[in-house]
């Protein structure tokens, strides 16, 4: 007797700017041999790099808003086949509940892997990347930093998928322990 087919997932990494979402999601990306969508990457390469303030946060949100569209449409073809690793931050929980409806709806399974990094390295970290910034980041300043914590919503398992929680370790930067919470 053979086991039914695998569903297909959406992986929604969840977590604060440099809290190594896209580490994380570049070694499930091999894990699982699927397709990633970096939402930064969308961001700079159709608008360049930009400060959030340079814009303000209503554009800023306005560009977010359209990347994820245009994300979704891509990704929403691919799920038919692979899994669909969504490197976005998803810092509102009603927006990790729309992406995993949106998951559903399109017959995958969801998982929001949450990085659990604690404030002190996010700003240690940041402070690194600000100094020598990759092509694919922005910089950001303390205050706008300051407003994504006040902003993000922690993930929970109430939230309609699978949710797995990266801790932090910082000697193991690179590696992932992974822990479930059902």
């Amino acid at each position: 007797m053979t086991a039914p087919p695998r569903r297909p997932t959406v992986h929604l990494i969840a977590g604060l700017p440099c809290a190594g979402k896209t580490t994380h999601a570049v070694a499930l990306r091999a894990d699982t041999n699927g397709v990633l969508f970096t939402l930064d990457r969308w961001l700079i390469t159709l608008f360049g790099r930009y400060a959030i303030a340079s814009v303000g946060h209503d554009e800023h949100v306005r560009r977010v808003l359209a990347c994820r569209t245009l994300i979704w449409e891509a990704a929403s073809e691919l799920l038919r086949s692979a899994d669909v690793i969504l490197d976005d931050g998803f810092f509102l929980r009603a927006n990790r509940v729309r992406c995993v409806e949106m998951a559903k709806a399109a017959g995958a399974a969801a998982k929001i892997h949450f990085l659990d990094t604690p404030e002190s390295e996010l700003r240690a970290r940041l402070a690194q990347r600000n100094a020598s910034l990759p092509p694919h980041n922005f910089h950001i300043d303390a205050e706008t930093f300051d407003g994504f914590l006040r902003l993000f919503e922690t993930p929970s398992a109430d939230e309609g998928a699978e949710l797995v929680v990266v801790p932090h370790s910082s000697s193991s930067l690179g590696k992932r322990w992974i822990a479930t919470r059902s």
